[in-house]
Formats: C-alpha cells, sequence, structure tokens
C-alpha cells in the first residue's frame, strides 16, 4: 500500500501562485492564468504520492534538510518531505530559468 501524504502550502509558496496568476492575468490572458494556476495545483496534489522520488535541489539541501522539486511547464515547485509527520510542505514556486542562487533565499 502506497502512503499517502498531506500537503502544506506555505504562506511563501501561496504567494508565489497568487503572483504567477497576477502576472499572466495582467500580460497574457485571464485564461491563460486560470490555466497555469490550475496546472499547478494538479501537480501539487501529485505530491500526494512517493514524493521522495521527485529530484533533490541540491542548491539548498543539506544533510538533514532534503529539498525536492516538481516540475509543471516552466515552473518548479520547491517542497520538503516530512517522513515523520507524512507532510509535504510547499515552500516555493519558481519559474525554472530563475538563477539557482536565488533559491538560497527561499529557504
Amino acid at each position: 500500500m502506497v502512503d499517502v501524504y498531506e500537503i502544506v502550502l506555505t504562506h511563501q509558496a501561496r504567494e508565489h501562485i497568487a503572483d504567477i496568476f497576477r502576472y499572466l492575468q495582467e500580460n497574457v490572458s485571464e485564461d491563460n492564468a486560470q490555466h497555469v494556476a490550475e496546472g499547478i495545483a494538479n501537480e501539487i496534489e501529485k505530491l500526494e504520492k512517493f514524493p521522495t522520488g521527485r529530484p533533490i535541489v541540491h542548491e539548498i539541501s543539506s544533510e538533514d534538510e532534503v529539498y525536492r522539486f516538481a516540475l509543471k511547464w516552466k515552473y518548479k515547485i520547491i517542497f520538503f518531505v516530512n517522513e515523520e509527520d507524512k507532510t509535504v510542505e510547499v515552500i516555493a514556486i519558481t519559474h525554472s530559468s530563475q538563477h539557482p542562487d536565488r533559491l538560497k533565499d527561499l529557504v
């Protein structure tokens, strides 16, 4: 049987989704903004099952805390898996073209 993890979005992650939505709404279209926000939300939901199978974000991980990411289009969903609590804490959603050094500011 596969463990199911609870998904927790940090305040910062929620702000990132809202910022992405607003940017696309203002610069592309309402429909595109809605489509992208729903796509990101659907990808986050998939983290309920086997989140530890996702790639590690080496730029911000340490021996004590391993951060992973899921990719949806050009957006990286960065998260931490707590095995004790069976939770996935989504800490950020960034554009994949963002310089990796900027990720250090997220944790």
